[in-house]
């Protein structure tokens, strides 16, 4: 938790905090099929609790006293070696057999970790433990389309159970005339000083779902789509296991070759749309407001990327199968900790900063040890370490972009 990259010396240094003194060797012998085998059932038996904060006071949440829910998940490469105990996704030459994929499904009014399923990476994100786990009534996800096909949305809709995710760029819906429609023709079709569309149509050639299609213009859009981005040197695929190789003497470091991201014309009427597909009633939340809810969608992507740059849940230093599936699961048991003590010092203001957050708990963690041992009350160090979160762990305001917690709370700043 204070050091996700610790060497053996420094895992050492920790043990002999707890008055037990052993060399290294005798640590790095303790990862095996047991140590795995034990660390993944500690974490299986944490995910299955649920913890919650103070409930966050946001407008936009009341409507749904079921819960506003964020689910998304990741894929992590592991060895091939691994492959008996999780099975990849597969890929070109030189892709790793071995795969696990993680979902999370966070609810925002309250914190909670609904979950925390791990599958093979072979498995699709609707099917296995998180998609059978059912939403409660009167609640609301927000996630993206690859967790809804048309059949879902017509079962949640005649369940009192509600939906917002994005706009697959190939979907063709009928009018309330009849008239089918793809995205690219229909926007084209709106006048060009139209800035919040609003309306109903049956979404599918053959389903005919009833949806409702509010879309708002975001020019910023269109600037990003055309942007300049950095390639990686190296294909993305199976994590380097180990220490990477120091460059040769007089070696220079390879330069990321440029690209542009190419928009064709008939796409760029679409890329100025930010496009929502929800069944939530007009009544109940405006076009703003939906778009508003759809851009909180983003915050479990950055928790995703705290986790894998700060948490380092997909990278290791040792090269040991049954090493690096330990420290996997010892990670993701240490950040659902990391959650927990977020969830206590900081979750009800809606300014909090998760990245703060869990530079206050790196600080502190230490403290823990001393609760291990006896030394401190368990009530005394967690109190102390979520009163330290209480001081400056929030998000600044700013104006080009608007923080989330700033669009929640005035949707009009949505796309300034």
């Amino acid at each position: 938790m204070n050091n996700a990259s610790a060497s053996s010396s420094q895992l050492n240094h920790v043990v002999a905090t707890l008055d037990l003194h052993v060399r290294n060797q005798a640590i790095e012998e303790r990862f095996g099929p047991a140590s795995s085998k034990l660390l993944r059932h500690l974490l299986e038996e944490a995910a299955g609790q649920l913890l919650q904060g103070q409930a966050v006071e946001t407008p936009l949440f009341e409507h749904f006293p079921g819960g506003v829910f964020l689910q998304d998940g990741s894929v992590i490469s592991l060895p091939t070696e691994l492959s008996t105990s999780w099975r990849g996704s597969g890929g070109g030459p030189g892709a790793s057999e071995s795969g696990v994929r993680i979902q999370a499904r966070w609810e925002m009014r309250c914190g909670g970790l609904h979950g925390l399923w791990l599958q093979d990476a072979r498995s699709s994100e609707r099917q296995g433990p998180a998609k059978d786990s059912p939403y409660p009534e009167d609640s609301l996800r927000i996630v993206d389309t690859a967790y809804l096909s048309y059949a879902d949305m017509r079962a949640a809709s005649q369940s009192r159970h509600f939906w917002i995710t994005g706009v697959k760029a190939d979907m063709l819906f009928s009018d309330q005339q009849g008239r089918l429609w793809n995205l690219t023709e229909w926007l084209r079709s709106l006048p060009a000083d139209e800035q919040v569309v609003d309306v109903w149509v049956r979404a599918g050639k053959r389903e005919q779902v009833p949806v409702r299609l509010p879309e708002e213009v975001l020019r910023r859009r269109k600037q990003r789509a055309k942007r300049e981005v950095e390639r990686r040197p190296r294909r993305k695929g199976v994590q380097r296991c180990g220490r990477r190789p120091k460059p040769g003497a007089g070696r220079q470091p390879r330069k990321r070759a440029k690209k542009r991201h190419k928009v064709s014309v008939s796409k760029q009427r679409q890329v100025e749309w930010l496009l929502v597909l929800t069944n939530v009633d007009g009544r109940v939340l405006s076009a703003r407001q939906v778009v508003a809810l759809m851009r909180l969608r983003w915050q479990i992507e950055l928790l995703w990327k705290l986790w894998k740059q700060e948490g380092k849940i997909d990278t290791w230093r040792s090269a040991k199968p049954q090493r690096i599936l330990t420290e996997l699961y010892a990670k993701l048991l240490g950040l659902l900790l990391e959650h927990w003590m977020t969830l206590e010092g900081c979750w009800s203001d809606p300014r909090r900063s998760l990245v703060k957050a869990r530079q206050v708990i790196q600080w502190t963690v230490s403290w823990l040890v001393l609760a291990i041992r006896g030394e401190v009350g368990w009530e005394v160090v967690l109190s102390l370490m979520c009163s330290s979160m209480g001081s400056n762990c929030w998000t600044d305001r700013r104006q080009h972009p608007p923080s989330t917690f700033q669009q929640l709370g005035d949707p009009k700043l949505c796309g300034s």
